[in-house]
């Protein structure tokens, strides 16, 4: 998401071939999102539901507005492309982005406050780590690929460590060299080396 502001903010919106990667990517995110609204509402709001019927209910009150929102942005980007007036139509594809992007970062930060603590409390490490494998089952590999390089530039160094050890620990080995790979192609040099000195 913070990659995708900045590139809708520096491109030249005005320029419909400049703008087209940036736009194109304000679309992937979208996507992603969805996906990801989507898995929460089948592999994870499910389970708690149980336990938390109130907080759920919220949850899913906070997806529909977050679908209202990404509606509206797919909206202002066709109207960005049919416009004459490219750089105001660009700004309101901007603007737009940055009310959904607030959103989902309001929600997704609840999410990890009150969320998390309802999972906790009720499930075992097992339970959860098998919402996970459901999750990650019900991904397409093409969608994988791509959530894995954003996962890779996003997370800090403790959390790459110890998902690239659960992955040598669990997957196939041409899935953790691919996995290594793309870290190696990814990260800094420096956050390289401290990941590999230490695998």
């Amino acid at each position: 998401m913070f990659d995708t502001i900045m590139q809708v903010q520096q491109v030249d919106l005005s320029d419909v071939e400049a703008s087209r990667p940036a736009i194109e990517q304000v679309e992937l995110l979208l996507d992603h999102m969805d996906d990801h609204a989507d898995h929460e509402d089948h592999f994870i709001l499910h389970p708690a539901e149980s336990h938390a019927p109130d907080l759920i209910c919220e949850f899913e009150s906070e997806h529909v507005i977050d679908l209202r929102l990404s509606s509206q942005l797919r909206e202002k980007i066709a109207a960005y492309r049919a416009s004459e007036d490219r750089l105001a139509a660009g700004r309101e594809v901007y603007y737009a982005l940055n009310a959904f992007v607030a959103f989902n970062l309001q929600h997704m930060n609840k999410e990890e406050q009150v969320l998390n603590e309802v999972l906790w409390q009720h499930y075992s490490d097992g339970e959860l780590l098998s919402f996970v494998r459901n999750i990650q089952q019900s991904v397409a590999p093409e969608k994988a690929a791509v959530t894995m390089k954003w996962m890779i530039k996003g997370m800090n160094n403790v959390e790459l460590l110890q998902w690239f050890k659960a992955v040598q620990a669990e997957a196939p080995a041409p899935v953790y060299q691919m996995l290594l790979g793309a870290a190696r192609e990814l990260l800094t040099q420096d956050r390289w080396a401290w990941i590999q000195g230490r695998l």
